[in-house]
């Protein structure tokens, strides 16, 4: 029965069309005609409007009321002279036309409801279409306006860095920025990528934050290469991961590579119904870096976003060079 009312949905934008009308209830009157030939093989006669209350259902859901009315018309017909007695005759009793009379009648009631209720159906489809359309519109307004305040937080503080005298402050600002950044732009891949506007992909959003860190604070001998599989994941997932990667990419930028030269690299792949992202530099390693300040806080950040996801982050020393800090952030399958 969906199947039928999904169809009639689909045809319900066309204009009418009497030939597709006369194509379905000729359909319907064929596969009636069918049956009742079947069913006449084994006991003639019998129960003769069997076979027409089902297939002027289907005329009516699939084209409404006028195909629905002509499936009943000529079953009626065919039925009167073909089947009941004198068969091949329009003679008819008076007991044989009452009950032909009662069967029309239950025949025209029966389309008349099925044709009201695809009416409503279709109504109510259109009315649900555009109210999805109406809160899409207001949840991508929403969006675009929260991204622009980020973006202008963001802006604020990068100019606040720009003026300030103390480095110390200043890094802080620009990182404060960063993470105000990536929280944006979680906002455009959300609106790309997923159909329910709940999920990201991953790789994409990624793909940005490390574009986004590149210009705005990577030094021209440092590279940050990303390798990720395509991968689809919760909106709050993206943003606590995009989080610990920024996290980890800006304090790489600032503390290991006193030389201004190096390589960082990112790669995220499947883990079962998880996944692992790693980020890897082969700076100069969290102990011989010039200045431990500040290692603590963003460790414990890194740990606090990592809990949120139910997820273990590692942070030891590379294990693919002999140089540089390895941080491996294991994240299990999300609840839904």
């Amino acid at each position: 029965m969906n199947v039928v009312v999904d169809l009639s949905l689909r045809l319900a934008g066309r204009k009418p069309d009497l030939g597709a009308d006369l194509l379905i209830a000729a359909a319907a009157i064929g596969l009636a005609t069918a049956g009742r030939l079947v069913v006449d093989i084994f006991a003639p006669g019998v129960a003769p409007f069997a076979f027409v209350f089902p297939f002027i259902i289907l005329a009516s859901l699939v084209a409404g009321a006028r195909a629905g009315m002509i499936t009943a018309t000529a079953c009626l017909i065919l039925i009167w002279y073909f089947v009941i007695p004198p068969a091949r005759s329009f003679e008819i009793s008076a007991t044989q036309a009452i009950g032909l009379f009662v069967a029309a009648f239950s025949l025209f009631l029966a389309v008349a409801v099925i044709s009201a209720f695809r009416s409503t159906a279709l109504r109510l489809r259109e009315e649900e279409r555009r109210h999805v359309e109406f809160l899409s519109l207001a949840l991508r307004e929403v969006d675009h306006r929260t991204r622009n305040n980020f973006q202008i937080a963001a802006s604020l503080l990068i100019s606040r860095a720009m003026s300030h005298a103390d480095p110390d402050v200043q890094d802080e600002l620009r990182a404060a920025a960063g993470r105000l950044q990536s929280l944006a732009s979680v906002y455009s891949n959300l609106a790309l990528s997923s159909a329910d506007l709940t999920t990201v992909l991953l790789h994409d959003h990624l793909r940005d934050v490390c574009d986004r860190i590149r210009e705005a604070m990577l030094p021209p001998g440092i590279t940050l290469s990303l390798d990720a599989e395509p991968m689809q994941v919760a909106a709050k997932t993206a943003v606590a991961i995009a989080l610990i990667v920024n996290e980890a990419i800006t304090n790489a930028t600032k503390h290991a590579f006193p030389g201004g030269l190096g390589d960082i690299a990112l790669w995220v792949r499947r883990e079962g119904d998880g996944l692992v992202v790693t980020i890897e530099d082969n700076g100069v390693g969290r102990a011989d870096a010039p200045s431990e300040k500040g290692h603590g806080s963003w460790a414990s950040l890194m740990q606090l976003l990592a809990r949120s996801l139910h997820a273990t982050l590692e942070i030891s020393a590379g294990s693919t060079i002999d140089q540089g800090t390895r941080c491996e952030l294991r994240v299990p399958a999300q609840p839904d």
